[in-house]
């Protein structure tokens, strides 16, 4: 009998995805480990490997449709074997809509000629009309990368109009009253942040308080520090403002508490795991830095250059965005930014955001000197913390980011 392929589990609390790829059809020969499938959940995108080593007999999903851990995926031919183990299957949920496949070309699999790439870099490459099966991955196991894909694209020919590089919309050609138009489906990952984000909003009272921290003797000493373990490391500013918020945050639990409202009851988290907003092709993530109060300042600038890496490559687990208690959003290094309102990352109690240091004129001791000037917004829940709470907190990080030697 067939071999069928169910959809295992995705990670802690994840039910089910959205199938973004497909990369085997019927009558493919594929071996074990080989990718079968690119399921995106609510906040990753992860590539399904095969158990099997056979032939496929059939493909029962279709890209863009919703389907359910335990849902049959795939089934291979009477001859397949099981080379990896496959853990033990789910029942089947109930089954969902199939939505066709939006465009032939995209969804024509890759079949013996994939490529190992993350599912940003294969959706980069679809996006500039690259062909990943003629790339020569610079990669680990010669895994095609962003850089790769970009260069192929700029030694090839597109076949769209200059002003359109890089800037094509996927989706259905379509037209209003106006002219002609494009429709594509809403990604399970952009569903999942507007959700959170409308529910943050209507349930949570916000109240945003901004302040301003003299980083100037900070990124003096970010410049000359030197771990005599890793002489090769260099600190950006958000590691100091991580170390900072996972100080203030001892102190002042409540700023690292959510409010469980059917309970009536604060959940005060006696952990500390700070999320980062970080911007992906995908939309916003917020991975998270686990146990910060228990990190060095080296070992936190290693945790975020990791995270870094995962946001380039599209890698992130879908447990790498469980388990936060408070989040800090960077929006400095996207550029121009300065004060903002963060909203809050549901159920947490309160967000801080970075705006864009700037060297400034200051007075200091009846003198105009240049200091360099980091802007900072917090945005709290105005049911659990006052005013004062949040100006006591405020304090304690811009008192630990201007007198930075403590943090090391």
């Amino acid at each position: 009998m067939p071999a069928d392929f169910r959809l295992p589990d995705l990670g802690e609390g994840v039910h089910e995805g959205q199938i973004v790829r497909l990369l085997v059809a019927q009558g493919d020969h594929v071996k074990e480990d080989q990718p079968l499938l690119e399921v995106e959940t609510d906040k990753a995108s992860v590539e399904i490997p095969s158990p099997y080593t056979g032939v496929v007999a059939k493909v029962h999903v279709a890209e863009q449709q919703v389907v359910n851990v335990g849902d049959v995926m795939i089934s291979f031919d009477s001859g397949a074997t099981e080379t990896a183990p496959a853990g033990k299957p789910l029942a089947a949920s109930r089954p969902r809509a199939t939505t066709p496949p939006r465009d032939v070309a995209l969804s024509r699999p890759l079949s013996a000629k994939t490529k190992p790439a993350s599912p940003a870099v294969r959706k980069l490459a679809r996006q500039l009309g690259v062909d990943l099966a003629v790339i020569e991955g610079s990669g680990p196991a010669s895994r095609v990368t962003r850089e790769d894909v970009e260069r192929a694209a700029a030694s090839t020919p597109s076949p769209f109009p200059r002003e359109r590089v890089g800037v094509r919309v996927e989706g259905l050609p379509s037209s209003d009253r106006w002219g002609p138009t494009r429709r594509e489906p809403v990604t399970r990952a952009r569903r999942t942040i507007a959700e959170m984000m409308a529910r943050s909003k209507s349930a949570i009272p916000h109240v945003t308080d901004t302040d301003d921290a003299d980083i100037t003797d900070l990124d003096q000493l970010r410049h000359k520090y030197r771990d005599p373990d890793k002489t090769e490391r260099k600190l950006t500013i958000l590691p100091f403002a991580v170390k900072a918020t996972a100080l203030a945050l001892q102190k002042f639990p409540i700023f690292n508490a959510g409010l469980d409202e059917p309970a009536n009851e604060i959940i005060y988290h006696e952990h500390i795991g700070i999320a980062i907003g970080v911007h992906t092709d995908r939309g916003l993530i917020a991975p998270v830095l686990r146990n910060v109060d228990q990190l060095t300042l080296g070992q936190i600038a290693d945790e975020l250059a990791v995270l870094a890496d995962k946001a380039r490559n599209g890698t992130f687990a879908v447990n790498d965005t469980r388990g936060g208690t408070f989040t800090i959003s960077n929006a400095g290094a996207m550029g121009g930014s300065r004060y903002s309102t963060p909203i809050i990352n549901y159920p947490q109690s309160a967000i801080l955001a970075l705006g864009r240091s700037r060297w400034q004129p200051s007075v200091i001791e009846q003198q105009v000197v240049p200091r360099l000037i980091l802007p900072l917004s917090l945005s709290f829940d105005h049911r659990l913390i006052d005013g004062a709470q949040s100006i006591a907190f405020m304090q304690e990080i811009i008192g630990s980011l201007e007198s930075p030697a403590q943090l090391l």
